[in-house]
């Protein structure tokens, strides 16, 4: 019975650079962050078919990152929407 070779490593591990762990995605980053950088928060969620491919046109011609096409998107609307800014009361959260 023939066997395939075992793997040394996993492909997440290859990727890192040596010497590093690696940090689950729901963990914080450690330590505070830099002056002026955003923190972030893992998100999941789904959108159409016709968003996605308009966000990764925008992300290939614009050279930018999907994320801050995302979140600059958001913020805009959240500008417009003063409901995203009242505070949820305690009793539903």
């Amino acid at each position: 019975m023939n066997t395939p070779p075992k793997a040394t490593q996993d492909a997440v591990s290859m990727l890192r650079k040596p010497g590093t762990k690696a940090q689950p995605s729901h963990q914080a980053p450690i330590g505070p962050p830099k002056p002026g950088k955003r923190v972030y928060s893992p998100f999941s969620s789904r959108i159409t078919a016709e968003n996605q491919l308009c966000l990764e046109q925008l992300a290939y011609w614009s050279r930018e990152a999907k994320v801050d096409i995302l979140n600059d998107a958001l913020e805009a609307y959240f500008a417009s929407r003063p409901d995203s800014h009242q505070a949820i009361p305690a009793k539903q959260r």
